[in-house]
């Protein structure tokens, strides 16, 4: 101790040294002692604003009462300085409130006077006094408003009646009731029955659904006016198709005009009570194929009920096409979540049910009915247990088919229907927490709002956070305001749209006109007929379109809201930053840094100003490309490419996401110094890259987007990172789209794109990983024909492959989810020959945990416990490329092969940041470390041992 009084534990927490603090803590420091200032290390940490040290000594149970020399106690200096988080965790652990330091004055004069309004809601909230006076005589309130506060004065003038401030004190407080609904997401084609089963939901007769129906659709159609100028097109086409058959060798699909004029348009939100008192929050998607491009951002949370419908009396082949491509449309939109269960199932599955509809009697007499009810056949058993093992992981899928005939209300199949959503029902809202007594309060507001903002029902979230406290309850908190948006969308009451741009929320507060009047408009037949093949708009050319909107800059606005930001890689990130060849673009290299995945539009020049801007819409792209998009007159030049695909087994689900792959690549030439580097030239379904003299195609193929580069023998290292970048833009565009997709490289044979074959062989990565493990240079195509990896990958460039880091070398600490809830369900159970999770853990030298990992049963999956233990206790030999080989020797190989796809094929070494540069000839200037993989690359084996920088890969 100092003469100061100043302890060790003192000085650390003044410092900010929290390792300190923590060891000295530990070792039996005192937390409450005081220096001759009688400061303790809490009043140290929050006057240099610790919070990290501040709130680990409030864990550990120091005096938070404690006044130093001036009377401040830590409330009093957290208050001060702002610490919202310090003040919130005070008072929740019961800090006296209304203590009043030197100056007469309480927390709360202090947060008035130093205009900190959050915690003025704080202290207002558990208890604290507005009538205290200071020394001058002075209440909150007074001070606020001398020190030109009106806010906070505002604020406290509302609450000091003491009975007002109860009230509003309890709308903050959790209900003793669940939410009062949740959602029902309805998927399926056209003529589903999916209208008419939300009918029969609400208990109308045939007679109800037909004027139902035919007054909504009326209403839906007198809503929509068509374009008054605009092209018309009589060919139509889409890149999406949910009816198209998993045989995808065609470059379009056809978009066909819809089978029947009242077929949903959009989403259709709707509230419905069934006849039990339940209420749900009815989400329906149309079936049409145009819509599915915008759906992502409406499908993903697991509190709600999927449902599918198929119709019983379609063909069994058809039935499990149609339920297949939206079971995997839900997979991929679906977030997986940890920990990772046995078998690979994930956490809080989501809830899918599998309805047929139009099961009328003679359906019905080709079925047996169950002892509990329920109509069945061999086909629906054997439909359903396909699709239940198939989706285990990530769905619990309801184990019967529910047979319905929606015109009867009386049909045995509804009620069993109707019982299932009801248990359900509860068994979802007792996972979720509490509403806010507030909520019922909003939603009675909401009402009033949507008068208000009748003709544009979008405000943003501040002013949506303000309303509520103006209008509703004025001590909600940002906290509060929160957990009240996060219950209003459980609901279905609003939707919540982030701009990370420009740094703007909005909130639909009309959930309904966001998915039918807009989305079911400008992505309905009657407006994809009429459209400009361009796909190019102004939002002024939305006005005859929206005439209620008064500014139509606002529409475009929310239009290009709808979109999630995208984080790069650490992967990339190294990549664009030290790449050592000055003749592959600067602004090209940061392809990725900066990257959103808009929903439908982007602007054509980003340098316009705002009255003559005009956005390009991918999804109304109907133009071909000219026949000599790709010409045959550059055989000197070097080619690469690949077609990236997803997962096997989740077929045609790239589809509907490559018009917002061109919103992405049009976006990243915003961020340009000088668009003169790169253009880009869009087409239904292609779109054309050109930087410099390299060139780069990028089209959708199937079920596969294809991207090929090209450039001169000199620029074949630049030409590597095109490639890298575009497929970039390609595979984190489409996982934030699908996070639940896993991608695949195939990589195309460059010796049949030089020669322009039409249908180029191809490496799938087994293969090549394959090549990998037998450390051998050159690969087979799937034609049968020997070309050499550089060739294949790196344009023939040496220099770029001397930087690759292969992808047998990864640590499986760095395995995705994916990757290892595929290793899960393949590993977990019980084998019969013995060749599981338990003879893993033998081969690994991890038999000693297997009583461990043996015990946690169900809940956790032992393949994923002994990969994390495999890689803590063997860091430097936990490689992809060992655990393959084990797996290999446990007779594995469908476990293997499942890896080999999951897993990256190679990634790009650290490059030291220094003056390397390209001679005139092309050959570049590297470090020792380099030039040894080099010469083991030239003697034509490629050596996974040879020396290299760790991985880069970033989870």
């Amino acid at each position: 101790m100092l003469e100061d009084d100043e302890t060790a534990l003192h000085c650390a927490s003044a410092r900010g040294h929290i390792e300190c603090v923590q060891c000295l803590v530990e070792s039996g420091a005192s937390v409450d002692s005081q220096d001759q200032n009688g400061q303790t290390a809490l009043h140290l940490a929050l006057r240099r604003s610790h919070i990290d040290i501040a709130l680990y000594l409030i864990s550990k149970e120091c005096d938070m009462n404690i006044c130093d020399a001036n009377a401040d106690t830590p409330i009093h200096i957290a208050c001060r300085l702002g610490l919202n988080s310090v003040v919130q965790m005070l008072c929740h652990l019961g800090a006296e409130v209304d203590c009043v330091n030197a100056n007469g004055e309480t927390p709360l004069h202090i947060a008035a006077k130093e205009g900190h309004i959050e915690i003025v809601r704080c202290l207002c909230f558990v208890g604290a006094s507005t009538q205290a006076k200071n020394k001058d005589g002075l209440t909150p309130e007074i001070v606020a408003i001398t020190k030109e506060q009106p806010l906070i004065a505002q604020l406290l003038a509302k609450i000091k009646n003491e009975s007002a401030r109860t009230d509003f004190v309890d709308q903050l407080c959790p209900a003793e009731t669940p939410l009062r609904r949740i959602k029902l997401k309805i998927f399926g084609n056209s003529q589903s029955g999916k209208t008419r089963m939300i009918q029969s939901l609400q208990g109308q007769g045939m007679i109800g659904n037909l004027i139902n129906a035919v007054s909504r659709r009326f209403s839906d159609n007198n809503s929509q006016t068509s374009p008054s100028k605009v092209a018309s097109d009589e060919g139509i086409h889409s890149c999406a198709s949910s009816s198209a058959s998993t045989d995808s060798s065609d470059r379009h699909w056809p978009l066909s005009r819809p089978t029947h004029s009242s077929y949903t348009k959009g989403i259709d939100v709707m509230p419905i009570t069934l006849s039990t008192g339940d209420e749900f929050s009815v989400w329906e998607f149309g079936g049409y194929d145009s819509y599915h491009v915008c759906y992502d951002h409406f499908v993903g949370n697991t509190d709600c009920i999927h449902i599918i419908t198929i119709r019983a009396d379609d063909a069994t082949e058809i039935q499990y096409r149609q339920a297949l491509y939206w079971m995997n449309f839900l997979k991929g939109r679906v977030t997986p979540s940890e920990p990772i269960g046995h078998r690979g199932i994930v956490a809080r599955r989501s809830k899918v049910v599998i309805v047929a509809t139009h099961s009328s009697q003679s359906v019905l007499n080709g079925c047996e009915k169950t002892s509990d009810g329920y109509y069945t056949n061999s086909d629906a058993e054997a439909m359903m247990k396909t699709i239940r093992l198939r989706f285990e992981t990530h769905f619990d899928v309801f184990e019967r088919l529910m047979f319905i005939e929606s015109t009867n209300n009386n049909c045995p199949g509804l009620k069993m229907f109707k019982e299932y959503l009801k248990v359900t029902r509860e068994e979802l809202l007792g996972r979720l927490q509490r509403p806010l007594v507030l909520l019922d309060a909003c939603i009675t507001y909401l009402s009033t709002l949507r008068k208000r903002y009748q003709a544009f029902p979008v405000i943003t979230w501040l002013h949506f956070t303000n309303l509520i406290r103006d209008e509703v309850n004025p001590l909600a908190s940002d906290s509060h305001c929160q957990s009240l948006i996060h219950q209003l969308q459980l609901i279905g009451e609003v939707v919540y749209l982030r701009d990370e741009t420009a740094e703007i929320d909005y909130v639909v507060i009309t959930p309904e006109w966001l998915g039918t009047h807009i989305m079911g408009t400008l992505l309905s037949a009657d407006f994809l007929a009429q459209c400009r093949e361009s796909g190019c708009y102004s939002p002024d050319d939305f006005t005859s379109i929206f005439p209620e909107i008064s500014e139509p800059t606002d529409l475009t606005n929310i239009l290009a809201t709808l979109h999630h930001e995208i984080t790069v890689g650490t992967k990339i990130r190294s990549l664009l930053s030290r790449t050592p060849f000055p003749s592959f673009p600067f602004r090209l290299r940061i392809f990725l840094q900066r990257k959103r995945t808009d929903c439908l539009c982007s602007p054509l020049d980003a340098s316009e100003n705002e009255s003559n801007i005009v956005y390009e819409f991918p999804a109304f792209l109907f133009s071909e490309p000219p026949r000599d998009v790709w010409s045959k007159d550059k055989s000197n030049y070097v080619y690469g490419g690949m077609r990236i695909l997803p997962m096997r087994g989740m077929e045609s689900t790239l589809q509907s996401t490559f018009p917002r792959l061109q919103v992405a690549m049009r976006n990243q030439l915003h961020d340009y110094r000088d668009p003169c580097e790169v253009s880009l030239q869009q087409w239904q379904g292609i779109s054309k890259l050109t930087s410099n003299k390299m060139e780069a195609i990028v089209r959708l193929n199937g079920d596969a987007v294809e991207i090929q580069v090209r450039g001169p023998p000199k620029m074949a290292p630049s030409c590597i990172y095109f490639l890298e970048d575009i497929a970039g833009v390609v595979e984190q565009t489409t996982t934030e789209i699908a996070p639940g997709i896993s991608l695949e490289r195939h990589f195309l044979s460059p010796k049949h794109l030089k020669e322009h074959v039409s249908n180029p062989a191809n490496f799938p990565p087994e293969i090549i990983m394959s090549m990998q493990q037998k450390e051998s240079l050159s690969i087979i195509n799937s034609d049968g024909e020997e070309e050499l990896f550089t060739d294949v990958v790196c344009f023939g460039s040496r220099a770029v492959a001397a930087m690759l880091t292969l992808g047998i070398d990864m640590s499986v600490s760095q395995l995705t989810l994916p990757s290892r809830c595929e290793l899960a369900a393949l590993l977990d159970p019980p084998d019969a020959m013995g060749r599981d999770w338990s003879i893993l853990a033998v081969k690994l030298n991890l038999a000693e945990t297997l009583p461990e990992v043996d015990s946690t049963g169900q809940s956790i999956s032992q393949t994923d416990q002994l990969i994390s233990e495999w890689s803590i206790k063997c860091p430097e030999t936990a490689t992809v490329g060992k655990f393959c080989a084990i797996l290999e020797e446990m007779g594995r190989s469908d476990a293997r092969d499942a890896l080999y796809r999951t897993v990256p094929l190679y990634m790009f070494a650290d490059v030291l940041h220094d003056e390397q540069q390209l001679g005139g000839s092309g050959q570049q200037i590297i470090t020792s470390q380099r030039d040894t993989a080099t010469s083991i690359a030239d003697s034509g084996v490629l050596l996974s041992s040879a020396p290299r920088s760790s991985s880069t890969l970033s989870n």
